[in-house]
């Protein structure tokens, strides 16, 4: 006569299939888990050398091309309003700024500083300089400086039409130097959209 349990007949593969679901667990949670981290990340990489685009399209959107090494922080994103990348410690924010009457294009560096202000009391912008964007559009550049950060500013108001994109960044005041590099940079890829005809 037989004692004992059924399942623990001499030979039984029991504690083999336990040990096969505990290593496929173990596979999953090492491949897989970076992967759904990876998917739901806030930082998505940028492909080096790909424009992104902002605005609502047409005549009314601009391309710019960070370096490599860039990421978008998608939370922060919207592709027609504004775009959030990272660097390491340097932040750099693009805007699309729609201006009801072609004149406000004079009132963008005032308009700007009070926009930043809203976000961070002590942030101050600088006296501003001319600067151009890759496709020859004229714009303002200046320093930009708070309690905590320090960076770089551009407006460029697109000729003839009723936007403009403005790009800020930021980093801790020992990365000044990089913050305004990565502006500059952005500034220099900056191009409008060819007007509809």
């Amino acid at each position: 006569m037989h004692s004992g349990h059924p399942d623990r007949e001499p030979g039984s593969s029991r504690p083999l299939r336990w040990l096969i679901v505990v290593l496929a667990v173990i596979v999953a949670l090492t491949v897989g888990w970076p992967l759904v981290s990876l998917a739901v990340s806030d930082h998505q990489p940028v492909a080096a050398g790909r424009p992104l685009t902002i605005g609502p399209g047409g005549g009314h959107s601009a391309t710019f091309t960070p370096g490599p090494g860039w990421a978008v922080r998608s939370a922060e994103t919207n592709s027609i309003l504004r775009w959030s990348l990272t660097d390491g410690p340097v932040n750099v924010t693009v805007l699309y700024v729609t201006l009801i009457l072609p004149s406000q294009a004079d009132r963008l560096w005032p308009g700007l500083q009070s926009i930043l202000q809203v976000g961070d009391g002590s942030a101050r912008l600088g006296r501003p300089a001319a600067v151009s964007s890759a496709d020859g559009s004229q714009g303002l550049t200046g320093p930009v400086t708070a309690n905590d950060a320090a960076g770089q500013a551009d407006v460029f108001p697109r000729p003839g039409a009723n936007f403009a994109i403005e790009i800020v960044s930021g980093a801790p005041p020992p990365d000044r130097a990089a913050a305004q590099a990565a502006t500059a940079l952005v500034a220099r890829s900056l191009r409008f959209a060819a007007a509809a005809r």
